[in-house]
C-alpha cells in the first residue's frame, strides 16, 4: 500500500478544470489582513460605523482581494491553456497565489503572453473597481471596498511587473532576451539574476525600514526579499542542472513553471 501524501492545502473547487486550493498559510494571511483592516484602515476611513460592521466589511474586503489574485492566476492559466498546456492548480497563499503550469511555454511570444496576462487582469479589475466608486458612494461598506481593492489590484499589477524573475515582469524579461538569443535556458538565467538583485533590494529596503519605525512594514518587505531570492535561487539551479542533463543526454526534461 502506497503512504498517504502529507497535504499542504485545501481544495476548494475547479475552475477552467483547474483545481484551486488554499495552502494553510493563507489562513494566517486572511486574519492578518482582516485585523489590519478592521483596526486601522476602515476606523479611518469611516468614522461613525459600528464595529461589527468594520469587522464584516473587512472579512468581506479580505477575501474579494483574494478573488481577484484568483482571477490574476487564471488569467496566465486560461492563456496557458490556450497553448496547450497543463495547469497542475492554483494555490493562494501567504504571498498571493500561484499557478503551476505542467511545462514551459513553446516559444518566448507564449511566455511573453501568458506572462502579462495577470497583470492585465489586476489592472482591468483596479479600473472597473475605480469606475464604480461613484455610483457606491452612498454606500460606505461598498464604497470602501471597491476603494480598497481598486488600490490593491493596481499595486499587484505594478509589483508583479518588476522585472526580477519569478514575477511576471521577470518573465516578460526573460520572454524578450529568449526571443532576441534564441536560448530558453540563457534568458531564464539572466531574468533570474536579475530576480536576485530586485530581492536584495527588497531586503535592504526592509531592513532600512526598521530604524525609521516601520518595523513590520520593513520586515514584511526584507520578508518578500527573501522569498523572492530563494524562488530565483532556485530557478538558477533547476536551470543549470537541466544544463547538465541536456549535456549528458541530450534531452533536458521540462520543469513546471510557477507563474505568480
Amino acid at each position: 500500500m502506497r503512504p498517504k501524501r502529507f497535504r499542504t492545502s485545501v481544495p476548494l473547487f475547479r475552475l477552467l478544470g483547474i483545481p484551486v486550493g488554499l495552502d494553510y498559510s493563507w489562513f494566517l494571511i486572511f486574519a492578518l489582513l482582516t485585523w489590519v483592516l478592521a483596526s486601522s484602515y476602515y476606523p479611518a476611513e469611516f468614522r461613525d460605523w459600528p464595529a461589527s460592521r468594520y469587522w464584516l466589511t473587512a472579512a468581506a474586503t479580505s477575501v474579494l482581494f483574494f478573488v481577484s489574485l484568483l482571477l490574476h492566476e487564471l488569467g496566465h492559466s486560461a492563456v496557458a491553456l490556450r497553448y496547450h498546456m497543463p495547469v497542475r492548480g492554483i494555490t493562494l497563499f501567504i504571498f498571493g497565489g500561484v499557478a503551476e503550469i505542467g511545462t514551459e511555454p513553446p516559444t518566448a511570444i507564449a511566455e511573453f503572453l501568458i506572462a502579462l496576462a495577470g497583470p492585465l487582469v489586476s489592472l482591468a479589475l483596479a479600473l472597473t473597481l475605480f469606475a464604480l466608486q461613484p455610483l457606491l458612494s452612498g454606500i460606505g461598506p461598498l464604497f470602501g471596498t471597491a476603494k480598497y481593492l481598486a488600490y490593491m489590484n493596481f499595486a499587484v499589477a505594478l509589483f508583479n511587473l518588476i522585472p526580477g524573475y519569478p514575477l511576471d515582469g521577470g518573465r516578460v524579461l526573460r520572454a524578450a532576451v529568449w526571443a532576441v538569443t534564441r536560448d530558453m535556458r540563457r534568458s531564464t538565467l539572466i531574468a533570474a539574476r536579475v530576480g536576485r538583485g530586485f530581492a536584495f533590494l527588497f531586503i535592504v529596503v526592509g531592513v532600512w525600514q526598521g530604524p525609521t519605525g516601520n518595523f513590520g512594514g520593513g520586515l514584511w518587505i526584507a520578508f518578500i526579499g527573501w522569498f523572492l531570492d530563494a524562488a530565483a535561487t532556485a530557478q538558477v539551479a533547476q536551470t543549470t542542472f537541466q544544463g547538465l542533463l541536456a549535456g549528458a543526454s541530450g534531452i533536458p526534461p521540462p520543469p513546471p513553471a510557477i507563474t505568480w
